[in-house]
Order: C-alpha cells, then sequence, then structure tokens
C-alpha cells in the first residue's frame, strides 16, 4: 500500500468518524437543549451515551463484515444459486482495475452505503412503529422493545437515552446484514451471473420493485418533511432521525475498517474449494457471426 493510499484511507476514516460524532452534536442540542429535555438531561451526557453507541456501532459493522461478508457470503451465494439453477462465476480482479476503482470506492464508503444502511434502519423501524399494537399478540413484545418512536415510558431521561441507543444499533446490525455480504464483491472480484432469470421476469420484478420502492421513498421523505421541518414530530424524534444517521456513518467505517479481511477470507476459499455453482474464472462472450 502506497503512501497516497494510506493518506486517502486515514482520511476515509477520519472524515466517516468525524461526520458521526457533529451529527451526534446537532441531534443533542436539537432534541435536549432546547427541547422539554433540557432541564432533566446535559447534551453532553446524551452526546457521550451516543458516541458509547457510535463505537459499538463501529465494532458491529467490523464484525458484520468479516462474518457475514467473508464467512457465509460464499456459502449463501452457492445455496442461492441451487434454488436458482443458475451459476456465479467469480473473476479475481488484477492491480489495475482495482485503482481505477479507488474513486468510486470512497464514494461508495462516503455516500452510498451509510445512505443505503440509513435509509433500511429508519424503514425498518419505521415499520415496527406502525406494527407496535397489542393486536399483533405474540409479536407485540419484540415490536414494543424495538419501537424506537414510541412515548417514552422510562422515568427518567439517560436510561431512556440509553435505551434508544441501544434500539438503533440492533436495528443498524439486523438492515447491515444484506449490505455487509455484499460489500467484499465490489472491488477486488467481478461476479458474473450464468443462466439466471428470463428477461421479461427480471423486467417485469423491476417495475414491480421500482414502483413499489418509490411508495416507501415518498412516505420517508413526507416523514422526514413532517419532523425536520414542519416539526409535527415528537422533540425526541429529531435526536433519533440525526443520532441513527450518525450510526449509520460509524457502522460504515466499522465495514470500511474490515473490507481487506473479508476479501482475503473470500479468495482463500476460493483458491482451496470450488462449488458446483459457484466457478472461479471469466465469462467471455463471443460476438455473432
Amino acid at each position: 500500500m502506497n503512501s497516497l493510499t494510506k493518506k486517502k484511507r486515514l482520511m476515509t476514516i477520519v472524515s466517516l468518524f468525524l461526520m458521526g460524532v457533529i451529527l451526534y452534536v446537532f441531534a443533542a442540542l436539537s432534541a435536549f437543549l432546547i427541547g422539554p429535555y433540557g432541564s432533566d438531561l446535559s447534551p453532553f451526557a446524551v452526546v457521550t451515551i451516543t458516541l458509547v453507541g457510535g463505537l459499538g456501532a463501529i465494532a458491529l459493522g467490523y464484525g458484520s463484515v468479516v462474518v457475514f461478508g467473508g464467512k457465509v457470503s460464499l456459502d449463501l451465494n452457492e445455496f442461492v444459486a441451487r434454488v436458482t439453477m443458475c451459476k456465479q462465476v467469480i473473476e479475481i480482479a488484477d492491480e489495475k482495475k482495482q485503482v481505477t476503482r479507488r474513486v468510486a470506492l470512497w464514494r461508495d464508503f462516503g455516500l452510498y452505503m451509510p445512505a443505503l444502511v440509513f435509509g433500511l434502519s429508519l424503514m425498518l423501524a419505521w415499520d415496527v412503529h406502525n406494527l407496535h399494537d397489542p393486536q399483533t399478540s405474540f409479536f407485540y413484545p419484540l415490536f414494543h422493545v424495538l419501537d424506537i418512536f414510541s412515548k417514552p415510558v422510562a422515568t427518567d431521561h439517560l436510561s431512556r437515552s440509553i435505551e434508544v441507543v441501544l434500539v438503533m444499533v440492533v436495528l443498524i446490525g439486523i438492515v447491515g446484514i444484506a449490505p455487509a455480504m455484499a460489500l467484499p464483491y465490489f472491488r477486488k472480484f467481478k461476479v458474473t451471473g450464468v443462466n439466471s432469470g428470463p428477461f421479461h421476469t427480471n423486467f417485469l420484478f423491476l417495475v414491480i420493485g421500482f414502483i413499489v420502492g418509490i411508495g416507501t421513498v415518498l412516505t420517508l421523505v413526507g416523514f422526514l418533511y413532517n419532523v425536520l421541518w414542519v416539526g409535527k414530530g415528537p422533540v425526541i424524534y429529531h435526536y433519533v432521525l440525526l443520532a441513527l444517521l450518525g450510526l449509520s456513518l460509524h457502522y460504515t467505517l466499522g465495514a470500511f475498517l474490515a473490507r481487506d479481511r473479508s476479501e482475503k477470507m473470500i479468495m482463500t476459499k476460493l483458491k482451496v474449494t470450488s462449488g458446483k455453482r459457484i466457478i472461479r474464472g471469466a465469462v467471455v462472450i463471443q460476438g455473432s457471426q
């Protein structure tokens, strides 16, 4: 690793960490200084609690990428390929191809992955809130525990803050499994699917997913607008949204630190074994005569 690469890596680490801390400070000031909690809980205490949760999110991101990305992803890929009756050809990219993708790599870690983890966490949290109803019977206790948008029930706001941070870290850990599995394959590997689904079914599912996704995005945009700009939501929502984004950045930082290790683990498994559906090689498409 040359000095320029080390400098960019260090800048990425510092940027993700500081952006998360800044969001924690804004979250605490907006909810616990000017809000009704100001007389009961110091914003400094809230920032400290959230930062501890952020350190946990970093460790969680690192562990998720190592365990799910480095150890589990190939086995899951093999299982999915068997179910769908297709093959996945994995080509290990050379150093030249990796160099050309370094700019996109920072963009992925600086923008795409935090936005993905934050968006999915917010969707899951909002779904849990909407399903938080006694009529859900068996699942009600679980939904009740994971509902960060519910009205505070703790007698002191310090306990409430700790509970909220723990729930946000759990939600990020749940939704981060899928990105953690996919992450190692974006830089060092080129994955090509063979005999996958036909065009018309793929296109149909794409359109359905697009329409459903647009509806979800519009719902979330409306929710964010009502909370942050119109101010219709409880004051605690300001803290939850900003802190959740900060935790997503710190989860991404942990994933960034684990990237190299997970790639090496996958390369080792590819060199030792090759499944019937997961093949190490390259796909060459010849033009028609």
